[in-house]
């Protein structure tokens, strides 16, 4: 028999949480395992050490882990002391550059397809930089976030 607790009101209605008998999987050894965001975020960056002046690929990346098709936003948080270009982009990604965000809105991402955001920054100053992506359905504030970081010498 499945059990039923209010937790409060959310927005206009409430929400009903089923209280799941989870006493026998878990005693049955059942590892705990997080479910994966609906739309997950991926970021590498290559070469990830240059020089001032040199430019490294910076490659975001967007995966639909739904059985449906969605509409998904992505994009890179770049280091204020970075100059972007050659931003490009795939599955319906037409990138945007505002200097320090790159980013792009997919329409229709496929179940199990992934979209992809490329550009090149080349460092002005030497140092070690992290660079983040996201990647989230669209208009949603739950981000799936991915980090790589650059050493510039």
């Amino acid at each position: 028999m499945t059990q039923y607790t209010e937790l409060g009101s959310w927005r206009a209605g409430r929400v009903l949480v089923a209280a799941a008998p989870l006493a026998g999987l878990l005693a049955a050894g059942a590892p705990a395992v997080a479910a994966a965001p609906p739309v997950l975020a991926g970021l590498t960056i290559a070469p990830s050490s240059v020089t001032v002046g040199a430019g490294t690929q910076v490659v975001a990346t967007a995966t639909n882990t739904t059985g449906a098709p969605l509409d998904a936003s992505m994009g890179v948080n770049v280091p204020a002391t970075f100059s972007v270009t050659g931003v490009s982009g795939t599955a319906s990604c037409t990138p945007r550059n505002l200097t320090r965000l790159v980013y792009c809105g997919v329409q229709a991402l496929p179940p199990g397809a992934t979209a992809t955001l490329t550009f090149t920054a080349t460092p002005k100053t030497t140092g070690t930089f992290t660079f983040q992506s996201y990647a989230r359905i669209l208009y949603a504030t739950d981000n799936s976030l991915a980090t790589a970081t650059l050493t510039v010498s």
